[in-house]
Formats: structure tokens, sequence, C-alpha cells
């Protein structure tokens, strides 16, 4: 009889400690999920970071080609267009760094 009252309350300790491992385990997976989307959000931006410094080069040649050639209409409209896409890629860049910035916390 003395060694069921030890017995029974070891179990519960147990139970206890096993209930508070799956809760912290499940706890992990969620941060690990969150950090997992964070690096493809990371991901996803550097592409596009990619595709508008590559418009941006497309946008600068056909401004240096409009100005060359003497469209001075043309060249406003490029140049207008060139620094939309300037101030968007100042955002993104601004984005990642900010995203990095999260994960590293």
């Amino acid at each position: 009889m003395k060694f069921a009252k030890y017995f029974a309350g070891f179990a519960l300790a147990a139970g206890l400690l096993a209930a508070g491992t799956t809760t912290a385990s499940a706890q992990d997976w969620r941060y690990r999920d969150n950090e997992r989307y964070a690096r493809q959000d990371v991901r996803h931006d550097y592409r596009r970071v990619a595709e508008m410094r590559e418009h941006i080069a497309r946008d600068r040649a056909r401004l240096n080609e409009d100005i060359r050639c003497g469209r001075q209409a043309a060249a406003a409209r490029d140049a207008a267009d060139l620094a939309r896409d300037q101030r968007a890629l100042g955002y993104q860049e601004r984005d990642i760094r900010h995203d990095q910035y999260n994960s590293w916390r």
C-alpha cells in the first residue's frame, strides 16, 4: 500500500510532464512553419527585385534611346516610368530588410 501512493504520484507527474512536452513541441512546429514561410517570402521578394532590376534596365535603355533620337514626350513618359519603378524597387528592398530583421529576431 505504501508504494501505491508513490506510484500514483509518479504516474501523475509523468503524465503532466508528457503533456507539457507535447505543448512545447506543437509550439516549436508552429515556429518552424512561420520561419519557413518567412524564408519563402524573402525568396519571392528577391526574385521580384531581380525582375524589377531587369525592367529598370529596359526602361533606362528606352529612355536613352528616346533622348538620343530627340523624342521629348516619350522621354518624359519613360523618365516617369523609370522613377516609379525605382521607388517600387526601394520599397521592395526595404521590405526584404524588414523581413530579414524580423526573422533574425
